[in-house]
């Protein structure tokens, strides 16, 4: 916690919250809401002066955070529990029918058409089902498939990237010669108008 520049009554103020509040302040969402520096400041500014406006910055910028995490965690888990759900339902069709091709072309012959393609480009490689980029492919709610046919061509590139590769915001910046920055902007913008779409449609409960 850098406190430079402050008052040395500043600081002590500081210290003996921090001691006061010692649990408090290793709880991991704190810590990760006090990492931003804006945040910090907010902090700061409340131990030091605090009057009434600066509880009210700090407590608002907190809620606009927790809800970041919340609403994160939400729409991973939902996009996680689809693509699981996909991935149950296409294995089950699996072993309740046999693929045509799979057929033995008579009942006493172990030879099937699979085996009389001879081009490689027409065989049929049904994991690619399931290895999909596209996140829609992984989406069995109305409501939330809407929302994702909402989003930008480029909004929509980064949540596949995001929810269905599992790269991290440097990663996609890599992927797409895209700044950090840009990437992370990009992401909880589409993340943002999901939402806001989803909250439209009045599925989500505040």
């Amino acid at each position: 916690m850098n406190l430079e520049g402050l008052d040395n009554l500043c600081i002590q103020e500081i210290e003996s919250f921090k001691k006061e509040n010692k649990e408090f302040l290793e709880n991991p969402i704190i810590k990760s809401f006090l990492k931003d520096e804006k945040n910090w400041k907010l902090f700061l500014e409340v131990i030091c002066n605090p009057t009434e406006e600066n509880k009210e910055l700090l407590d608002k910028e907190f809620k606009k955070f927790y809800f970041g995490i919340r609403f994160t965690s939400f729409i991973s888990a939902t996009l996680y529990f689809n693509a699981i759900n996909f991935d149950k339902q296409y294995r089950k069709m699996l072993n309740r029918y046999t693929l045509t091709v799979d057929r033995p072309l008579k009942e006493e012959e172990d030879i099937s058409f699979k085996d009389m393609i001879t081009d490689s480009e027409a065989e049929i490689q049904v994991e690619r089902i399931i290895q999909s980029d596209d996140i829609k492919d992984y989406i069995d709610d109305p409501v939330l498939y809407e929302a994702i046919l909402t989003l930008s061509g480029k909004q929509r590139e980064v949540i596949n990237l995001a929810y269905v590769k599992g790269l991290s915001d440097t990663e996609i910046s890599k992927v797409l010669n895209k700044s950090q920055q840009t990437i992370s902007k990009t992401r909880k913008k589409a993340l943002k108008n999901i939402y806001n779409f989803i909250n439209e449609k009045g599925e989500i409960k505040k």
